[in-house]
């Protein structure tokens, strides 16, 4: 759960307009970082913003990420800003693996920054495997949105804002740290890539070897016998017994060892020399449907991990989505209770206005502030609970996808295996 400062919305009264900017930084030989950094500036609601890194974690073994309000200094007292904003870091090698978290805060004095100090465990961020860190650079994304209420007065320095995106190249900066940092303490955890596991790994490996030494393509020349028919004879049977070797292993396994030319030829010359009508039959159909086995066994094997990497990423998605909703629930509760005890207050405070008028006024203003954070609240509480639907859904789709693929997978070895009974292997 994020902790957030109480939030207010145009304090003057008046509605502003709302600005929105994308930033991206890349940050090259990101490993060798030991120190916080901060990206270059960019602009959203006419003030500066940056995204402030701590590669080894602030005080905890996880990548901290904040945003950065940068022109605190120059603000008169008692400013805030009502910011909505995001960050992402980027997976390079899926993008549906990229991580990202979303707040709201108000920045004012003493609270220049705000984000996540658990994003991502560093373990997990420098794992070549999981695409976040590729040639040693971190991609990160922040999207702000505020309310173009503020500008730049004449002594700022100049920064040119690009019209969409900007990108940051690592360079870091050296202003003092604010310390308000907030810990993010339920990271959702990115899927895992799983393995099919075949039993054929010995037969698989003399297979190959049989291939690189040509010993599945052997000639009628190079079999001993009396009379050429002894030597076709030969030949016909020494394509059973590789075909038999074949037949013990699953289409995994063949697919794994990419085999299926090796069976083509190995089928072919049987059918040229076989003798029995049904036996070329069924050889004429094994050589069609090893085309599509080729083509349809390493698809159907994607699908499978693909599909169980996609279950188990939205089963954490999901458990953390629904823990977010409890804290939702459970907050509104307070809140509506709050708003409920101050206008009681405020009847009482009405009765005794000319003596209790400055009271009054203190209770009033924590009416409203608490209304703002009860619609924040909901806001967010819909939001995340439309997250929560689209996760299930995603689930769904992802395990009707595992089993079909599995029942092809099935299908397929079922006629593996009359193929060989119909040959009498």
């Amino acid at each position: 759960m994020i902790l957030r400062a109480s939030m207010a919305r145009n304090q003057t009264g008046g509605e502003a307009m709302l600005d929105t900017k994308d930033f991206t930084w890349r940050i090259p030989n990101f490993s060798k970082l030991k120190d916080e950094i901060y990206s270059d500036a960019f602009f959203a609601g006419g003030s500066r913003w940056r995204v402030l890194c701590f590669p080894k974690g602030n005080e905890v073994d996880f990548l901290s990420l904040y945003l950065d309000f940068a022109d605190g200094e120059t603000m008169p007292a008692g400013w805030s800003k009502y910011v909505e904003f995001s960050i992402t870091i980027v997976n390079q090698i899926s993008g549906r693996l990229s991580r990202k978290f979303c707040s709201t805060h108000v920045f004012k004095e003493q609270e220049e920054d705000w984000g996540f100090t658990s994003f991502i465990g560093l373990d997990e961020l420098h794992s070549l495997s999981k695409g976040f860190l590729v040639d040693d650079a971190l991609v990160i994304k922040a999207r702000v949105t505020t309310e173009q209420e503020l500008s730049i007065s004449a002594g700022d320095p100049e920064v040119i804002e690009p019209e969409s995106e900007t990108e940051s190249r690592g360079v870091p900066s050296t202003p003092p740290l604010s310390s308000n940092k907030v810990a993010r303490t339920n990271t959702i955890t990115s899927p895992c890539s799983s393995s099919v596991k075949l039993t054929s790994r010995n037969l698989i490996a003399e297979l190959s070897t049989m291939a690189s030494c040509g010993e599945l393509t052997t000639s009628v020349d190079g079999i001993p016998g009396s009379n050429a028919d002894d030597r076709w004879s030969g030949l016909v049977q020494q394509q059973r017994q590789i075909l038999n070797k074949f037949f013990g292993m699953s289409l995994e396994a063949i697919s794994e060892a990419n085999s299926f030319d090796h069976i083509q030829q190995a089928v072919l010359k049987f059918a040229e020399h076989a003798t029995d009508p049904f036996e070329k039959t069924v050889l004429k159909d094994l050589v069609s449907r090893l085309v599509e086995f080729r083509d349809s066994i390493p698809r159907s094997l994607t699908i499978v991990e693909t599909s169980s990497d996609v279950e188990k990423s939205t089963v954490q998605a999901t458990k953390d989505l629904e823990g977010r909703l409890v804290q939702r629930q459970k907050q509104l509760k307070f809140l509506e209770s709050e708003v409920s005890r101050i206008e009681e207050e405020e009847m009482k405070v009405e009765a005794e206005i000319q003596r209790l008028r400055a009271l009054r006024v203190k209770l009033v203003n924590e009416k409203n502030l608490t209304v703002g954070e009860m619609e924040v609240a909901n806001r967010e509480a819909s939001k995340e609970l439309g997250e929560l639907k689209g996760k299930q859904l995603e689930r769904k789709q992802a395990r009707e996808n595992k089993l079909r693929a599995k029942e092809r997978l099935a299908r397929s070895n079922a006629s593996w295996k009359l193929f060989k009974e119909n040959l009498g292997l």
